[in-house]
């Protein structure tokens, strides 16, 4: 799911299924295939576990395939958390749950923001 506004679009990350642990592992990298993000552009993090604890980092390419939380470039603990993709000086960005295991379970996401017109 999408929202435009101005030149800057808003994405649901994982559409109508939102920011859960998935029962596809590749889910994420499947849900951000059909999406391209260009600068400005705002990632929502609607978490879907109400019942427990869930949050969303953004972390180092390094630390989204060790699934390692501990130095996390931001961290939101509420849903509806909003990442704006304004770092020009990055192409990729990524997304790990830190709670329990839920990142080797498939919680993360990766994008590439292009920064062709």
């Amino acid at each position: 799911m999408e929202f435009h506004g101005s030149s800057a679009k808003q994405f649901i990350v994982g559409g109508p299924f939102g920011w859960g642990v998935p029962h596809n592992h590749r889910f994420y990298d499947k849900w951000s295939n059909h999406h391209t993000f260009k600068p400005h552009d705002v990632l929502i993090f609607n978490f879907t576990d109400e019942l427990s604890n869930n949050d969303v980092a953004e972390v180092t390419r390094d630390a989204y395939r060790k699934c390692d939380t501990e130095n996390p470039i931001s961290h939101q603990t509420t849903s509806l958390a909003r990442f704006n993709l304004k770092n020009m000086s990055m192409n990729n960005h990524y997304y790990i749950c830190t709670i329990h295991q839920r990142c080797k379970q498939g919680q993360k996401l990766a994008i590439r923001v292009s920064f062709r017109k």
